[in-house]
């Protein structure tokens, strides 16, 4: 009822450990790679860049040299999520031990450019150790180019990383398993249970391709934790040697269920349902004369605004005459929040370029087409009416 499933003879720690083989599977992993479950992909990341930190520092230790060799370099694009700098500074690299690059007009990272600053920074004394790809971004939904940043790891002797949070789980669908195959050749992944296969909070995954550098980079060999040929304290080698964490709950029981009632079948129709949803989203807004959409629809986050037809020109942010918001971002800041209030659509938000974003990201196993066209009427008669609503001010 309450297993503290790290270490022992008891069955969540199989349980545990069938739903790492399952994900595996799932995401085209060997069987041999190394896993663990996570509270989710923060997590995921931080533990995956502390295994490529400790691939280059563990030769320099078994020759005697301790501590950071230089000043070492992860790389990532401007659309990386955010806990990926956060995890760098947290093992001590600093801020500046995330390299940002900035992204083409896809939101993408740019191959060139990370070639170029890699061997830059090499130049400078800096230590380049990591890669980390988008597989799906957290704005947008974009899917950095995996094969060339694979090959660039593979020519500059990098670990690559790949974030694919939600992303990841589209590699299911017959519509994405080409373009995030190279997923399967990656040194790392992270992604969320809870996310796109629709699981209750909280349970991320990170997979490791190299299961005894993994177990290198975390074991000890604690008194209290020693493992035992029988009895309790026997079992499946203990599962803080796979990542920080001792005390661990049962996140695995609820994936398990899930995969055992549905199985992946199902969970293929769904996601590629919500894509489709996103897609018909899309198309509903560029129909809409009122409404911008600020990004491409590559999966399924769709992010749009509303620009009032009377400002002077549609790209402009000054509401010359509608003096009650400054600009376009606070007027769409003020619609979503009375969308919100509405209780008819629930959207997120973003900025992109500077220009405020309603953000939907659908991965919802109970959404329907129907909420698309809702989703777009409010915010087309909210629209309406604030902009009404200053006219005669």
């Amino acid at each position: 009822m309450n297993p503290n499933v790290t270490i022992g003879d008891h069955s969540p720690m199989y349980v545990d450990g069938q739903v790492i083989d399952w994900c595996k599977e799932m995401l085209g992993f060997p069987a041999t790679a190394g896993g663990l479950l996570v509270s989710g992909a923060t997590m995921a990341n931080l533990t995956a860049l502390t295994v490529a930190r400790f691939k280059v520092l563990e030769p320099l230790k078994e020759q005697g040299v301790f501590g950071m060799p230089g000043p070492m370099v992860a790389y990532g694009s401007s659309e990386t999520h955010a806990c990926v700098s956060k995890a760098v500074q947290v093992l001590g690299l600093g801020a500046e031990g995330f390299c940002i690059l900035p992204v083409d007009a896809h939101y993408r990272i740019r191959p060139n450019d990370l070639r170029e600053k890699i061997r830059s920074d090499r130049a400078q004394g800096k230590i380049p150790f990591c890669i980390v790809a988008n597989a799906g971004t957290v704005n947008t939904g974009a899917i950095d180019p995996l094969q060339e940043l694979w090959e660039i790891a593979r020519e500059e002797n990098l670990w690559l990383h790949i974030d694919g949070a939600f992303g990841a789980m589209a590699k299911l669908t017959p519509a994405f398993a080409e373009s995030l195959k190279v997923i399967e050749r990656a040194d790392s992944l992270a992604f969320d249970l809870h996310k796109w296969l629709y699981m209750p909070y909280e349970v991320g995954c990170v997979l490791i391709r190299d299961a005894a550098l993994q177990r290198r980079t975390f074991a000890s060999a604690a008194n209290y934790l020693l493992a035992h040929d029988r009895g309790l304290a026997g079992g499946p080698e203990t599962i803080s040697n796979k990542g920080i964490e001792l005390s661990r709950g049962f996140k695995a029981l609820k994936v398990w269920m899930s995969l055992k009632e549905h199985g992946i079948d199902k969970y293929r129709r769904q996601i590629s349902r919500n894509i489709a949803q996103a897609m018909y989203l899309g198309e509903l807004i560029r129909k809409s004369p009122e409404l911008e959409l600020l990004a491409d629809v590559s999966m399924n986050i769709v992010c749009y605004r509303y620009t009032p037809h009377q400002l002077p020109s549609p790209d402009r942010n000054e509401f010359d005459d509608l003096n009650e918001f400054d600009n376009l971002n606070a007027f769409n800041k003020e619609l979503l929040m009375q969308l919100h209030e509405s209780g008819k659509a629930a959207p997120s938000y973003t900025l992109l370029n500077g220009q405020y974003a309603i953000r939907a990201a659908i991965t919802n196993h109970r959404t329907r087409l129907a909420d698309m066209d809702i989703l777009v009427e409010a915010t087309i008669e909210i629209g309406r009416r604030l902009i009404g609503r200053k006219l005669t001010h």
